[in-house]
């Protein structure tokens, strides 16, 4: 029940169940738990076993926390820590404690932080395996003072704090859309909640557009009487991908931290490509791009808004559905909501941090790129879990880490490209099966 995450009522189900299904065992026709006893072997038996496994592997490996807090609007806060911790061959995800906190000063760095470090201390789990914290981005959490965060690294100056970047690349894209607006006029936020409100009420107007005088249909009317919403929902169409493959990436269960700098890297270079000269990108670290500078970037009619977006724009231009003027305004909203995305993601992805340019040696495809220097990074941060600090102990790393540069370790091949021929020679034979 617990691992699939199934309610304790469905166990009032279970002993008639078990009786019917197994008439010939009498194990099964004894059997009798439902939902207060299974709660309470699950909370009084089961929760405490595993508990005690985890405080124990906590005690003696490093570890990171994971924490957020629930809504405001009970008696009692909840905030959750949960850890992950390297268990026989994979990483795992595991819950500690609820930390739950009351009051009106619940929801207070100095509140959370204090329940968070008295469970550790009642668990004798020390701060200094800890190496690593997940966080959202509000400021309770990661302010640079009287935050959840900045406590911590008073306990352990080493740890990684680690906000959300689903929530960066979110806002980023949020930050450009209005910067697009502010120009075109156009809120596909708005256009959103106008369409599914309108039309999730009522019946009727699922099957006919009458003559309305609500505010908010006279705003749909004036949407789709617009030749430029279509060009504005294809530019968005061909746009937002760029964005949300980075978000699926940042969501991926397994372990991916390797990844994360030159992903990040790339999905700047990407925006980039979109509406500057590559030769102003050529070599260049996203830092040092000069992309607001009107020489580096591309002329409105050769910006990259997407394929089916330039053909449709020039489409309704030939046929004097819009004007030349109102191509111009489009591609002026395009370039402000790219240079704006490309802005607002420089300044606050993580492109700077060391902890992540020196991962790539974790993945052996990357291995052959890195330096030993990536792997004494670690070993100078975290010197209480790693301490491998003297002239000998440092010079068996650098021969360990060139070893495992030159180690035949066998990569992921990719999956050959599908042959047509043998693919058109295989459906005849399933389909007359």
């Amino acid at each position: 029940m617990v691992q699939h995450n199934v309610p304790f009522a469905v166990a009032d189900h279970f002993s008639p169940l078990y009786k019917e299904c197994f008439r010939d065992s009498p194990t099964a026709q004894g059997f009798k738990s439902a939902s207060t006893k299974t709660t309470c072997l699950i909370n009084e038996a089961v929760a405490p076993h595993f508990k005690k496994e985890l405080v124990m592997k906590m005690r003696e490996n490093p570890f990171t926390l994971v924490t957020d807090g629930s809504n405001d609007t009970g008696l009692e806060k909840m905030n959750p820590l949960t850890v992950r911790i390297f268990d026989t061959n994979k990483v795992v995800h595991r819950f500690l404690d609820m930390c739950t906190t009351s009051g009106r000063s619940c929801g207070t760095a100095e509140v959370i932080y204090t329940k968070i470090n008295d469970t550790l201390q009642e668990n004798d789990i020390p701060w200094r395996n800890c190496v690593g914290l997940s966080i959202d981005n509000a400021p309770v959490n990661t302010a640079a003072r009287n935050s959840i965060s900045a406590r911590m690294l008073k306990e352990n100056g080493s740890i990684y704090i680690h906000g959300c970047p689903c929530h960066i690349i979110h806002n980023t894209a949020k930050h450009a859309g209005q910067k697009f607006m502010e120009i075109s006029g156009f809120d596909p936020e708005d256009l959103t909640v106008d369409v599914g409100y309108w039309f999730k009420g009522s019946t009727n107007r699922k099957g006919y557009l009458a003559d309305e005088k609500q505010p908010r249909f006279r705003r749909l009317v004036d949407a789709f009487s617009n030749p430029l919403t279509e060009v504005y929902l294809l530019f968005y169409q061909a746009t937002l991908p760029v964005f949300t493959l980075l978000n699926l990436l940042f969501q991926r269960e397994r372990s991916s931290i390797f990844q994360l700098h030159g992903e990040m890297t790339k999905f700047i270079k990407k925006l980039c490509a979109k509406f500057m000269k590559p030769s102003a990108l050529q070599g260049r670290q996203v830092h040092v791009i000069l992309y607001k500078d009107p020489l580096n970037q591309l002329p409105g009619e050769k910006l990259n808004v997407g394929f089916t977006t330039r053909a449709t724009l020039n489409r309704l231009l030939e046929a004097g559905d819009i004007t030349p003027q109102e191509v111009q305004l489009f591609q002026q909203a395009a370039l402000a909501f790219l240079v704006r995305a490309v802005e607002y993601g420089i300044n606050k992805l993580p492109l700077k941090e060391a902890h992540l340019r020196h991962t790539r040696f974790v993945d052996v495809q990357q291995r052959t790129e890195c330096g030993v220097e990536d792997a004494l990074y670690f070993i100078d941060r975290f010197q209480e879990l790693l301490p491998f600090h003297g002239p000998e102990e440092q010079d068996k790393v650098c021969e360990e880490f060139l070893e495992y540069q030159l180690m035949d370790i066998p990569c992921p091949k990719i999956p050959p490209p599908l042959m047509l021929r043998s693919f058109g020679g295989v459906c005849p034979q399933s389909s007359a099966r």
